[in-house]
């Protein structure tokens, strides 16, 4: 029998019966691997049951940024400050819900910041030193996705430091925006205890000034016709005399009803030698259709200019482009129009044929209906995404302040929705979308309506589908169809906030219909332009004197017969209006009606002064309004009808000084 004997180890521990084995696979495994083995080593080993590593949650933070006019090297004063605020620039709060990305943080800015939709040459970050006075400005450099989240976060040291935008390429305009614009429309507001007008208070410190500069009560020393001033026994305070419509005013008031007086046609200006304050005297005067042109003229900031250089070709969507970009200025400015690789000066032609060829695109562009009938804003969201509504209403608002057609074309319940928010008047004769019109015959017409259940859902009509129910089903269709377009009537009415225009349509809704609905006869005739005629005639009995009426037959006659439909040209007498004036409207005030008249000249010379010519046109200057015949090719009424239609298509550019 064999016996197993023990043994110890050098420590003179007792071992088992394995404990060789064990420790000799140590030692092995210790000199094989002795970073792993060896006293004191610290093993680490994977596991395949560790947590994949969780990515890091986003703590959302505010921050602040400022919007620079141009690009700046140093941080803007305080002053400068408050004028950037006037601008609808300057400081504003944000949020960083999200590590956004380079375009999210774009739109947010963009959405913040109106004026830059507008910026095509590119922007950056920056950032200033700490503390006070004027410091300089260091960019802080976009990553290669951008400017992102994480980007502004370690920037602005998670929204402790101020970050300021600044454009590369442009400069925007630092002049203070209407009251009623955008940029304001999140920002408090207070009461001017002058004028008890609510105002943002960016807005108001400007205010304030100009409104105690008008409640002053020294008179003025360079107009002495204004300060006659007298006392009044009863109220113990100083009067003044207008010079316009000699009634007495306060002298506070004085020069502030004397600014306006003599802009006004109507009598009412002045109440019986008793002063009202401006509020008051704007409700009074405004009695009449005129009042309100004549008060828009009065709004329009003569002091700086609102620049537009247009093509001829693709005259809308290039006015349109021009218009949105207001870079320098503003709508609310005079309009200077040029028209590229024309010579024509602006003096009032220029605009108002810009704003005539506008008005009529826009009717076309944005609006569907019967001519004469009212037209509805055509359902498209392209164009209300592109904010091209709100520039629709701009433009109306600048052609009715500033020489150009109305835009009399709208339904009536259009127009109702513009002041009162409200679908009223809607009738059958309002709706021009094909679909809903034959679902409306159908259901007038069927007696079965199940075949359009589905259509009449899909309207909003929630009743019993049946013959009882055909009114009510009616009416559903056409509210659907209206209610689609009233996001398109509010853009529009966000325009017609230029100049304060809705204001006044609100309070005076009757006098201001027949500048927007349908039915006001605002066409040129062949009567407006020929009574409209001042010729100068040679003498009585002479035989110039004979041929100079002869043209003026026949010039007559073309009009007629264009009005009549009989002519091969494909002319209309608006046209002719506009080529020989710029706009092809009838005046819209009387007081321009009156003085309005197209001074005619005749040429007599021309083949004494160009023997071997065969041809020449007649000559317009519109900015004059005025003509000039070639009686040697205008005497024989087919020759004239032919010279004065070719003048009329090749000839309406402003090539002329």
């Amino acid at each position: 029998m064999e016996c197993q004997s023990l043994g110890k180890d050098s420590t003179g521990s007792s071992q088992g019966p394995s404990s060789g084995k064990d420790l000799s696979m140590d030692q092995e495994m210790a000199r094989s691997f002795p970073g792993f083995f060896r006293r004191g080593a610290k093993r680490s080993s994977l596991s395949l049951n560790k947590a994949a590593k969780v990515a890091k949650h986003w703590n959302p933070f505010n921050f602040s940024v400022f919007l620079l006019h141009k690009n700046c090297e140093t941080k803007p004063s305080p002053v400068q400050e408050l004028q950037h605020m006037q601008a609808g620039l300057g400081k504003r709060a944000l949020a960083m819900p999200e590590d956004m990305t380079h375009t999210q943080v774009s739109n947010l800015f963009k959405n913040t910041y109106p004026k830059m939709m507008t910026i095509t040459g590119g922007w950056l970050l920056y950032k200033s030193a700490g503390g006070h006075g004027r410091r300089n400005l260091s960019v802080v450099p976009p990553e290669s996705e951008g400017y992102t989240g994480s980007t502004i976060r370690s920037a602005s040291g998670a929204g402790k430091t101020m970050l300021y935008i600044a454009p590369l390429q442009e400069e925007f305009d630092l002049e203070p925006l209407p009251d009623n614009s955008q940029e304001f429309s999140h920002m408090p507001k207070a009461e001017c205890k002058n004028c008890f007008k609510i105002l943002p208070l960016q807005i108001l410190a400007l205010h304030v000034k100009q409104c105690n500069a008008s409640k002053s009560d020294k008179p003025s020393d360079s107009e002495p016709e204004v300060t006659e001033v007298v006392l009044s026994c009863e109220k113990n305070t100083k009067e003044g005399k207008c010079p316009i419509c000699q009634k007495n005013y306060p002298a506070m008031e004085l020069e502030l009803h004397a600014s306006v007086c003599g802009d006004w046609a109507s009598p009412l200006s002045c109440r019986g030698g008793s002063p009202v304050g401006l509020e008051e005297q704007q409700n009074e005067k405004i009695t009449y259709e005129e009042d309100v042109l004549r008060w828009l003229a009065t709004r329009v900031d003569k002091s700086k200019e609102f620049c537009i250089c247009v093509s001829r070709m693709n005259l809308l969507e290039r006015g349109l482009m021009l218009w949105q970009r207001q870079k320098n200025s503003s709508p609310v400015n005079l309009l200077k129009v040029t028209f590229i690789g024309e010579a024509g000066i602006d003096t009032g032609a220029l605009r108002k044929e810009f704003l005539t060829e506008m008005v009529a695109g826009l009717e076309t562009l944005l609006f569907e209906g019967e001519d004469g009938k009212g037209k509805m804003p055509k359902y498209s969201l392209n164009d209300l995404d592109s904010g091209i509504f709100r520039v629709a209403g701009e433009i109306f608002a600048a052609s009715l302040a500033q020489g150009g057609p109305a835009p009399a074309f709208l339904q009536e319940w259009c127009y109702d929705f513009l002041l009162t928010g409200d679908l009223k008047n809607i009738t059958r004769n309002d709706v021009h979308d094909m679909e809903f019109s034959s679902l409306i015959k159908m259901v007038e017409e069927s007696s079965d309506l199940s075949s359009c259940t589905e259509q009449i859902i899909s309207c909003g009509y929630t009743g019993p589908i049946n013959e009882e129910n055909k009114d009510k089903i009616t009416r559903a269709i056409l509210l659907h169809s209206a209610a689609r377009r009233t996001v398109m009537l509010r853009q529009l009415r966000e325009g017609l906030q230029l100049y304060g225009l809705i204001d006044v349509m609100e309070r005076n809704r009757e006098l201001c219909r027949g500048l927007f609905v349908a039915g006001a006869d605002h066409n040129v005739d062949s009567y407006y332009i020929v009574s409209h005629l001042a010729p100068t005639m040679s003498e009585t009995g002479s035989q110039r004197h004979a041929r100079e009426t002869q043209i003026l037959n026949n010039f007559q006659d073309f009009l007629q017969e264009l009005e009549d439909g009989t002519a091969e040209d494909a002319l209309s007498v608006p046209e002719v209006m506009q080529w020989l004036t710029g706009q092809s409207h009838r005046h819209l005030l009387l007081s321009e009606r009156e003085n309005f008249k197209i001074t005619v000249h005749f040429d007599h010379t021309c083949m004494e002064r160009m023997p071997s010519h065969t041809i020449c046109y007649p000559v317009v200057s519109a900015c004059a309004q005025a003509i000039t015949f070639p009686t040697a090719h205008c005497v024989h009424y087919s020759d004239f009808k032919n010279n004065v239609a070719t003048a009329i298509k090749c000839g309406a550019g402003f090539h002329r000084l």
